[in-house]
């Protein structure tokens, strides 16, 4: 096997001991990315300043979120009725994610 493979097997090893452990609130493992098993397929390129940028990835910092994630909730908040249960989802599943963050980061 090449290096790759060995590297994937090994986190693919470490996924599965972790589900095994069953600890839902256990932080993760330094180095894990955090994805959502949802439909979003369709992807849009945005040009911004380099000022602009940098105020949106603090401002994604402050949320313990990524840029990506925030300008996609901006936008979905923007074109979405205030009364839809999605966003209200959406947005509380979005700060429980970033308070969590916070919790186990300090």
């Amino acid at each position: 096997m090449g290096r790759i493979d060995d590297v994937l097997d090994a986190e693919a090893a470490a996924v599965e001991a972790a589900e095994l452990a069953g600890d839902p609130i256990a932080p993760l493992p330094a180095g894990t990315t955090v994805t959502r098993g949802h439909p979003r397929a369709k992807n849009l390129q945005v040009r911004f300043r380099e000022d602009e940028f940098g105020e949106l990835s603090a401002y994604a910092a402050e949320q313990g979120l990524p840029v990506s994630t925030v300008v996609r909730l901006l936008v979905l908040k923007t074109i979405a009725p205030a009364d839809d249960l999605r966003t209200a989802l959406d947005r509380l599943e979005t700060d429980l994610a970033a308070v969590r963050r916070k919790a186990l980061s300090a």
